[in-house]
């Protein structure tokens, strides 16, 4: 049974004694029956604390991936799902809210990753327990709350807490928060532990702008027993740290910089779950704690001949091992509970730094190559899985990644870290950069001294320009462009003589390409003795934030779009009103799209705005409000016609958005007339290309859900889908996508189209959204707090799809009519794409490939006939011809046949070609005698010139035999097989002259198609010379052939004299 605090009951530091005792006595007895307290009953308390006792509404933890929050890479504070609440934008979910936060800090102002393990408190991952009032109570309930429950159900020694509030601030005409400090007093704090701190430790503020206010912390002194330490608060120092912040969001600041009252003020608690579980079980070190030691023991059980955890720090820690437990422990949390929140390492490379990091750490320090990360993951799924369920039912899922970058690691080590240590063995200060930790480290250094070499050498021309004549000065160019590129010192002495200035865009790109942090391009540039635009870097990484959900233009581009948006702004005119596109509905089995009355707000003519657009004219129109579908989503927008009042026609070819304006871009038929801003029009889509988007992008939707029944961990990585097709991209991990699978997914995509299943389509919230189950979000994809679009499809006995999308579906599966997958390639490491059609394009697809596979099966007929009869080369050649002809269609890759079926037949006629082959290589010899004997026998002139008609029906085709056949004269032969081309030609010793001779003779021939020749190893070249063989587009076979014969003949008929030579072509 809990003991029921009322929001106004005070406990004196005088009570203390009495209080401490029963609140503590009646805690352990609830929570836990034998020895200290465990993490997993603090948590639970707090929650109950505040639940229970104090009429709070549990929310759960929302993910560590900020879906509807651009700004930051990681969830790293417990306020960010409430973010949008405090700003304005969105209702508060209740009026009182607690819970425990899972916050990642690996990055930015709030960056943990580079001290984890080197002291007791730090983390990558650590959890917030955190208290909200949404415009209900404020200062003095939330200090009393606070109070309360740490040394009332907590049990701590008021002699051991310090609490500080805002002691004012003159440059925001603030002055000391003293309602805050009077709080404090009334409950019972001694005075003097009640301290006054300006704004960089007691004013909180979300940015520049926005809600802000006073904080109050309360500190606590790690060592029992001392009588005073209020000198080292706020000190930095390790044995007195803050334990719990609240803060009181009660003004808003102004672009000037003013602050004003907010007529609804909120309060924001966090206090570190880590740090207070160490706290209440006695332990000096957060990892001392039971969130840790099972994972150290694990650790120290699968290692080779390690001693167990120390708890040792700096000099103490003499061979690193402690550091390693914590960094291993600390980043195998992290990494678990982000690939169960569904991060993708390959989609976050800040998570694939710490999981290479760990791996790192796992082999150097305890000496195992792979395997030990992924049995961590368990001891975390025991540890968090209570609280985080969906640890524990993502944990196969977590362990198939984790072997995967094991992996991908691995390879990368042996394809890296001979470039590396070149660049380690010229500078040995670039040691301590690790090439695992960052993959793109080698490239972007190479770059960063690519740019620095171009400047130094710009800035010692430009210095010589004034007083050097320029014929000299584009001497020298020459001169350093040759020294460049030879890699010789000119450099390394140019950059000694003028300090390089590595610009703010580069070093963005090095960041955003490369994923080098701002800290390591620092680090490469002070090696190199170059500077870095840090200001420059910091303002383009924030306009990158902020403009994260905008589509990517070329910079004059998006400057020109900047500025409409602006002038639009001014005009005074609101966003377009869109909500009309989901208006449709079937009627008579047949879908309607109702026109949508419209006005014409603003027209766009290359980046300018006017009033009035004539005849023919390409520009954009802005409307109030559209039924139009703008691009999003990775579906194409409609198109279609605005039809003005006196029939003038406005083209619509696309529709894209730009901050909530929808630009309609097209052109006025040239019939019309005049289009005027404030004119009246009826917006009307394409029905059919609308229809074909629909289709297409809800059997994204059932592709996706299908894969994810096969396939254990995957995700998709882009789609699109248009009118006439969808490609789908995903990534696969631990696992490998065979043909069949795709067999598996049209089969189940079929299955549900024919079943049909209605599709609904419903809104939610970003906080419902993270209560729903099985909901599939994009990876890297930003979500709004409201309004969340989701499309669901729950097909019976096969799966069900329900994924956040704003684009336009059909109302039911059946409305797709067909589907048929007819294409499949690998995209990239571990990524496939898949191409497939929707309704007629699949019925076409499936029609043409049966008649494919017909075919097919006709021609292995007709092969089996001839390989059992008699039947001449040409016969065979014939067959031979039919089938090449049918292996192109099918390898094309047109997308109009089932991808199924084009594998499939293909493997048929490789296999019918064979035989095919086979038979035609068992009777060459007689082909080749009777060709041969027949040429001869025709051939009356010193020279032979031949095309080898039986060749085309043989992978190999000995020349060398044929041209034994004639060792009295000059023979040349081509032959023609599997789309390759070569010959071979041998003259007589005795015929041999200065301009006569094999060599020479297979120039003209080696001119005409493009190719090689060399003679056989050990064998005169004057005697014996050999064409390489040269691929032939088939069109230019027949072309390329007769030209090659001419002028072999004709170099032969002029060094050996006139002959009638024998051509077969």
């Amino acid at each position: 049974m809990h003991i029921h605090l009322q929001s106004s009951m005070r406990i004196p530091a005088q009570h203390y004694h009495i209080t401490k005792f029963n609140f503590y006595l009646r805690f352990i007895r609830h929570y836990h029956d034998a020895g200290p307290l465990s993490a997993k009953a603090i948590r639970q308390s707090f929650i109950d604390y505040f639940v229970q006792e104090h009429n709070h509404t549990f929310v759960r933890s929302s993910p560590v991936v900020p879906f509807c929050d651009p700004t930051v890479a990681f969830v790293n504070a417990g306020m960010n799902q409430f973010k949008s609440v405090f700003l304005g934008n969105v209702q508060p979910p209740c009026l009182r809210a607690a819970n425990s936060q899972k916050c990642i800090r690996v990055g930015g102002k709030h960056n943990d990753l580079g001290v984890v393990g080197a002291d007791g408190y730090h983390h990558t991952f650590f959890e917030m327990l955190g208290s909200w009032s949404f415009g209900d109570y404020f200062k003095k309930e939330a200090c009393e709350l606070a109070w309360n429950l740490l040394i009332g159900q907590y049990g701590l020694n008021p002699s051991r807490l310090y609490v500080t509030y805002h002691g004012g601030d003159s440059a925001l005409g603030l002055g000391p928060d003293l309602e805050t400090r009077d709080i404090w007093r009334q409950i019972g704090v001694s005075p003097n532990r009640i301290l006054p701190f300006g704004s960089d430790d007691n004013f909180w503020e979300m940015g520049v702008t926005g809600p802000c206010g006073p904080c109050t912390e309360i500190h606590i002194d790690h060592v029992p027993g001392r009588q005073f330490a209020a000198a080292k608060v706020n000190m930095g120092c390790s044995d007195l740290t803050e334990i719990w912040n609240l803060v009181f969001i009660q003004y808003n600041r102004s672009e000037d910089g003013q602050l004003k009252e907010l007529p609804c003020r909120h309060v924001d608690t966090g206090m570190g779950l880590e740090r207070l579980v160490a706290i209440l079980q006695g332990k000096r070190s957060n990892y001392d704690t039971d969130l840790f030691q099972p994972l150290f023991k694990a650790i120290h059980k699968f290692s080779r001949n390690v001693p167990v955890y120390q708890g040792q720090f700096d000099e103490e820690d003499t061979m690193g091992f402690d550091t390693g437990y914590r960094i291993l422990a600390d980043h195998a949390r992290m990494m678990t509970v982000a690939l169960a929140d569904g991060m993708f390492p390959d989609q976050n490379y800040k998570l694939r730094r710490v999981m290479r990091k760990a791996m790192l750490v796992s082999q150097q320090k305890f000496g195992v190559e792979c395997g030990l990360l992924t049995e961590l993951t368990n001891y975390v799924a025991d540890s968090l899985g209570d609280a985080y369920p969906e640890i524990v039912h993502r944990l196969k899922q977590i362990q198939l990644i984790v072997n995967h970058e094991e992996e991908v690691l691995r390879l990368l080590r042996l394809g890296a870290a001979v470039d590396w240590q070149e660049i380690v063995s010229v500078k040995p200060e670039l040691s301590n950069l690790d090439i695992v930790e960052m993959p793109g480290l080698i490239a972007g250094y190479h770059e960063l001294r690519a740019y620095a070499r171009s400047a130094s050498v710009n800035e010692s021309l430009v210095a010589r320009k004034s007083t050097v004549p320029s014929a000299a000065i584009r001497f020298e160019e020459k001169c350093i462009e040759k020294k460049i590129k030879e890699n010789t010192e000119l450099f390394e002495n140019s950059i000694g003589s003028a300090s390089v200035m590595i610009p703010g865009k580069l070093t963005f790109k090095l960041y955003d390409t490369y994923g080098l942090e701002e800290d390591v391009i620092i680090e490469l540039a002070r090696v190199e003795g170059f500077q870095v635009d840090v200001n420059g870097f910091r303002h383009l990484l924030n306009a990158a934030k902020v403009q994260s959900k905008e589509s990517f233009r070329s910079e004059a581009e998006n400057e020109q779009m900047q500025q409409i948006f602006h002038q639009l702004i001014k005009l005074g005119l609101n966003f377009t009103e869109d909500t009309q596109k989901y208006y449709y509905k079937k009627e008579n089995d047949k879908y309607v799209f109702p026109p949508v009355k419209c006005k014409v707000k603003a027209i766009i003519v290359s980046g300018k705005i006017v009033s009035r657009i004539g005849p023919g004219t390409q520009c954009s129109v802005v409307l109030d409000q559209t039924n139009f579908y703008h691009e999003a989503g990775g579906q194409a927008s409609d198109s279609g016609q605005l039809v003005m009042k006196d029939g003038t026609q406005f083209h619509v070819t696309d529709v894209t958005n730009y901050g909530g304006y929808l630009l309609h871009h097209g052109s006025v038929n040239k019939e019309g007339n005049d289009i005027c801003v404030g004119d009246i029009a009826t917006a009307e889509v394409n029905g059919d290309d609308r229809l074909g988007n629909m289709r297409n992008h809800t059997a994204t939707h059932l592709l996706n859900a299908a894969l994810r029944k096969i396939i254990t961990v995957t995700y998709q990585k882009s789609s699109h889908v248009t009118e006439s097709s969808l490609v789908f991209d995903f990534s696969v991990y631990g696992e490998t996508f065979y043909v069949q699978n795709v067999e598996q997914l049209e089969e189940m995509v079929q299955r549900c189209v024919h079943a049909a299943t209605p599709v609904k389509r419903y809104t939610v919230s970003a906080d419902e959204l993270f209560s729903l189950e099985n909901v599939t979000l994009v990876p890297g994809e930003v979500y709004p707090e409201e309004k969340i679009y989701i499309i669901e499809v729950e097909a019976d006995g096969l799966f069900t799809s329900r994924e956040a999308c704003c684009g336009t579906h059909v109302l039911n599966t059946a409305d797709i009519r067909d589907f048929c997958i007819v294409g499949m390639k690998n995209a990239g490491s571990g990524t496939r794409s898949l191409v497939a059609v929707t309704g007629d394009y699949a019925t076409s697809a499936l029609q043409e490939g049966q008649q494919i596979a017909e075919k097919v099966t006709s021609l292995h007929a007709e092969v089996e006939y001839f390989l059992s009869s008699n039947v001449s080369a040409h016969e065979a050649e014939q067959l031979d011809m039919k089938l090449q002809k049918l292996k192109q269609k099918l390898a094309i890759g047109s997308h109009t046949l089932p991808f199924l079926v084009s594998s499939e037949e293909l493997q048929k006629i490789e296999i019918i070609g064979k035989k095919l082959k086979d038979s035609a290589r068992g009777c060459l010899r007689d082909e080749l005698e009777t060709e041969m004997l027949a040429v001869l026998a025709n051939n009356q002139q010193s020279f032979l010139v031949h095309f080898l008609q039986c060749s085309s029906m043989i992978d190999s085709v000995p020349l060398q035999k044929a041209t034994r056949m004639c060792p009295q004269i000059p023979v040349l032969l081509v032959a023609h097989s599997e789309g390759s081309v070569k010959a071979k030609c041998c003259v007589p010793k005795t015929l041999l002259s200065e301009t006569f001779n094999a060599q020479l003779w297979m120039q003209p021939v080696l001119q005409v198609f493009k190719s090689e020749g060399a003679a056989p190893r050990g064998q005169d070249p004057c005697l014996v010379f050999n064409m390489k063989g040269k691929k032939l587009q088939p069109a230019d076979f027949n072309t390329l052939m007769k030209d090659a014969l001419q002028s072999a003949t004709k170099f032969a008929e002029l060094h050996l004299g006139p002959a009638k030579t024998q051509e077969q072509s």
